[in-house]
């Protein structure tokens, strides 16, 4: 791919000031077996000799005793050092588990960071190859590798045919049904009794979350994509298990520094078992670098939705969406969007346009990352609900926190805690409700 071999052009020229000075030839004979009193160099220079002779896995064997080292310069040194082994023997993932801890100890590291971008890009994670290109040029990089990095953004996509991601969590949740507490609520005609199902319910349950996609190159800028995802949350209360299925497939353009994606998506969805929905249409995504520390992303999706069970739901969904994504240090990055959604139905009272907007601050400490996500969005429907007498106006807010764990990975499945408490406020009583949920989940990309 042209755009990995300008990264790569950028990182030799990042070279030019190694992460460390290479250190003279040790003065005794390593190839004899002398092996006392060796430095860090020494071990460097020992390692370098064996990587030469193909004997990686003692180049390796050697690398890993620097690594808890007190010098910093060296553990980091250690470090991209097997980085390059691990590509060198085909795993590709290990390298890039290596540049990340690299990266926790010295996060201003350009040279790893493209490299760790460049890995990323060719294991087909466009958006952490863009993530960690924002961070380096918030770090600072010389302008002449400014200049070639600029140039393989603007020519970045995934190369990776298939992969994708899945997360599971255990998840205890306060209100699984998004329910009021009231046990009776007053209507037009009489007060009005809930049965349990449709009041707040607390239980524990098990999230799925699975997504893949499969790619082929039709040009060098043009790809056709096709993505699959996922979504279970399933609870001992079978009647509230709630699936989500969503296939999308469309082609993928580059135009200069943009990436434009139009889509087909059909969507399924089942609720206690049963059939609640059936979605068909489409999305146009509009991705934009701006500069070295930030982007622009847009999308429009456009479904067309069918309910089994109340057909007076059905209608025309448009929701679209506006994001900017900003990298002020290596180590601390945001997101800001905003979010307009019009849910058309065939009762009025079921008709409501939305609008919302969503604040995203992630910060890294060493090896953990946390964030902390505020959302807030306004409701309105188009008529007033006959049951209860008053148009349906809600407002409703989220805040939620998570520490992403990747100190304690196993096999490339990282550790999260998740909190999310959740307010809504309604003209209609049984949309109100508050909700705090927590999960523990293992993640990880293939």
């Amino acid at each position: 791919m042209p755009g990995l071999r300008m990264l790569s052009g950028a990182i030799l020229v990042a070279c030019a000031t190694p992460l460390l000075a290479q250190a003279p030839a040790p003065a005794c004979d390593h190839e004899a077996g002398c092996a006392t009193g060796l430095t860090a160099p020494d071990i460097f220079a020992l390692a370098e000799r064996y990587a030469a002779a193909k004997r990686l896995p003692d180049a390796e064997t050697l690398l890993r005793g620097l690594i808890r080292d007190p010098d910093p310069d060296y553990r980091a040194e250690a470090r991209f050092r097997l980085s390059i082994l691990r590509e060198a023997q085909g795993d590709r993932r290990g390298a890039i588990e290596w540049l990340k801890a690299l990266l926790d100890e010295k996060p201003n590291a350009g040279r790893p960071r493209l490299e760790l971008a460049r890995l990323l890009a060719a294991e087909g994670d466009e958006a952490g190859a863009r993530r960690e290109l924002r961070r380096a040029g918030a770090a600072g990089l010389p302008d002449e590798v400014a200049r070639v990095v600029d140039r393989f953004a603007t020519a970045l996509r995934s190369v990776r045919p298939i992969g994708g991601a899945v997360e599971i969590a255990i998840a205890p949740d306060s209100n699984i049904n998004r329910a009021t507490t009231q046990e009776r609520v007053d209507t037009v005609v009489a007060p009005l009794t809930l049965s349990r199902d449709a009041r707040a319910t607390s239980g524990i349950g098990v999230s799925l979350s699975l997504q893949g996609f499969a790619r082929a190159d039709l040009t060098d800028d043009i790809a056709l994509l096709s993505r699959a995802s996922a979504r279970a949350d399933l609870y001992g209360k079978s009647r509230f298990n709630d699936v989500v299925v969503t296939l999308a497939s469309g082609p993928e353009f580059r135009l200069g520094g943009a990436r434009l994606r139009p889509a087909a998506i059909a969507q399924r969805r089942w609720f206690g078992g049963d059939l609640y929905s059936e979605s068909y249409g489409g999305s146009l995504n509009l991705l934009k670098p701006l500069d070295r520390v930030s982007q622009f992303e847009g999308e429009l999706t456009i479904l067309d939705s069918h309910y089994r069970s109340a057909s007076v739901q059905d209608g025309t969904l448009a929701d679209l969406n506006i994001a900017y994504d900003r990298a002020f240090s290596p180590r601390f990055s945001t997101r800001a969007a905003i979010r307009i959604t019009r849910q058309d139905a065939r009762a009025g009272f079921l008709a409501t346009t939305s609008g919302g907007i969503d604040l995203l601050a992630s910060r890294a400490f060493g090896k953990q990352l946390a964030y902390v996500q505020l959302s807030g969005s306004r409701l309105g429907a188009d008529a007033p609900y006959p049951l209860f007498g008053v148009t349906r106006r809600d407002t409703r807010f989220d805040v939620t926190g998570g520490l992403v764990l990747r100190r304690f990975s196993w096999r490339g499945l990282a550790p999260l805690i998740r909190v999310t408490h959740s307010r809504s406020d309604s003209t209609i009583p049984i949309f109100d409700f508050k909700r705090t949920r927590v999960e523990f989940a293992l993640s990880r990309e293939f």
